[in-house]
């Protein structure tokens, strides 16, 4: 009977002991499947920063096209002399002779008065003129 004892402890403990390892290999599976998971997140991850990346990089250079085109508007004004009240182009209105306009430092007050005369009597009617064409032509 004794030999019966003793194999049945045996056959238990190896019953344990196989019951610990089928457990500590679906802990391990387990694990590995969250690893590959995360593997998989980690790509997606990268793949959206690199396509975040050259958005940005896309976009700063537009950027940076978009402020040299204004600098070089606004270098243009600059430089180009002020067209006079009297050979304005025919496409040019009133309002934008205005703001193109720049006063001089030593301008006299007659001149400023005639400045302002022109720029409160009215336009002529594009009828008739020859010089503009009109929607019908």
């Amino acid at each position: 009977m004794a030999k019966t004892l003793t194999t049945q402890q045996t056959d238990t403990a190896q019953d344990e002991a196989k019951k610990q390892r089928k457990k500590q290999d679906k802990r391990e599976a387990k694990l590995m499947l969250e690893i590959e998971e995360a593997r998989r997140n980690v790509q997606r991850a990268e793949q959206k920063f690199s396509k975040a990346q050259s958005n940005l990089e896309v976009s700063q250079s537009r950027l940076r096209e978009l402020e040299e085109g204004l600098a070089q508007i606004r270098n243009g004004h600059a430089e180009q002399p002020e067209p006079s009240v009297g050979t304005a182009p025919a496409g040019q209105s009133h309002e934008q002779l205005e703001e193109t306009r720049v006063p001089d430092q030593g301008e006299s007050s007659e001149d400023k008065e005639a400045v302002e005369e022109l720029h409160q009597s009215p336009l002529p009617p594009v009828e008739g003129r020859s010089d503009i064409l009109n929607n019908n032509e």
